[in-house]
């Protein structure tokens, strides 16, 4: 029981944490999530290699601007860090399809 109250709190305070405003990160997140959805299709559907696909190619750099921007931080808003974060996972999921060759 005790253990279920400290696991409340601490779920509580984490949400308390998130920031439902819109900040300079969220429309860069935007970005990055739409840049990624294009390289998966090309990876996946039209066959490119990640090294090969523009849309893939551009994600180091809009990268680089949420993180210059503040984003991966424990201050950045959540919404812009969920994007991000699941951004990322689909990027990592394109390579593997690019070096797997396997679309499924």
């Amino acid at each position: 029981m005790k253990a279920s109250i400290v696991l409340l709190l601490a779920v509580m305070s984490l949400l308390s944490a998130c920031s439902s405003r819109e900040t300079q990160l969220d429309p860069i997140a935007d970005q990055l999530s739409a840049a990624v959805n294009r390289c998966v299709i090309d990876v996946r559907d039209k066959g490119d290699k990640y090294e090969t696909s523009e849309n893939c190619r551009s994600l180091g750099e809009i990268a680089k601007q949420y993180i210059a921007a503040g984003g991966l931080k424990e201050s950045a808003p959540c919404r812009a860090d969920r994007l991000a974060e699941s951004a990322r996972a689909r990027a990592w999921m394109a390579v593997a399809v690019s070096k797997s060759g396997d679309p499924t």
